[in-house]
């Protein structure tokens, strides 16, 4: 596995991380020659793009990303926070989530998308988000199901999107929903996709065939739970000793007071 060329994606807004516990991933991910990118909470939000910068994360990714003025909007506050360092930003790539039918229909707007020299068209990625968007536009009301039933219509509408991206030298890629049969379908369908997107991880897919993709992908899950098992010993460690102290210190008050 090409470790080098893969992201390591860490974020206190989906899993509730600390401070320490983010930047325990982040070390580990220097570690292991990982690409570090952390999860921004807003379009402007400079407090968590300040942090991703002490981190020196290597790409920012942003949720829920439905118009073009949002993106213009990301390269605003990534400049005010770089402003000391502008190069650096030529260096760092954009996670932009792509989770709504508002998001799908914004990348045919894609042309009036006006960024600074600093940020490279091919360092923006547009992720979509296959279970999100199925959800929506399929109007699915709850979240146990599964994306292959509902591939046939959502991947064509996706696919058709990441073609567009291309003639305007964007990077792409996808998350959800995948598998095996899934990770085919995308090789099938010949589409010019960049990276995919599994939970921890985002893979760089360029050059790699079929088998060698689905084992990387394989491997990296394992990782993924391994990981996982490790951040949820240490919320429950955190939060099991507050509360034997706060039990502690109610029959202390309780005794002497």
């Amino acid at each position: 596995m090409q470790n080098n060329i893969n992201y390591l994606n860490a974020s206190e807004h989906l899993f509730n991380l600390s401070f320490s516990e983010t930047l325990m991933l982040r070390n580990y991910a220097k570690m292991n020659n990982f690409n570090f990118c952390s999860m921004i909470g807003g379009s402007e939000s400079i407090r968590d793009i300040q942090e991703a910068k002490n981190l020196q994360c290597d790409a920012l990714e942003f949720n829920m990303v439905e118009s073009i003025f949002s993106i213009n909007k990301i390269s605003i506050a990534v400049q005010k926070v770089f402003k000391d360092q502008l190069q650096v930003i030529s260096d760092l790539k954009f996670f932009i989530n792509i989770s709504t039918a508002d998001g799908l229909n914004t990348i045919s707007e894609i042309d009036k998308l006006i960024l600074p020299k600093y940020i490279k068209r091919k360092n923006l990625i547009f992720n979509f988000d296959r279970r999100s968007i199925a959800k929506i536009i399929l109007n699915i009301d709850n979240d146990n199901f599964n994306y292959s039933e509902y591939e046939s219509k959502i991947n064509p509408l996706i696919i058709k999107e990441i073609f567009f991206l291309k003639d305007y030298d964007f990077s792409t890629s996808i998350s959800g929903g995948i598998d095996r049969k899934g990770l085919k379908n995308i090789f099938l369908s010949n589409s010019p996709l960049d990276y995919i997107k599994t939970g921890l991880f985002t893979i760089n897919i360029n050059k790699l065939n079929f088998e060698d993709l689905y084992n990387d992908i394989f491997s990296l899950q394992k990782l993924e739970s391994k990981l996982l098992k490790l951040m949820s010993d240490s919320i429950y460690s955190r939060f099991n000793y507050i509360n034997k102290r706060y039990y502690h210190l109610e029959n202390y008050l309780k005794n002497n007071f």
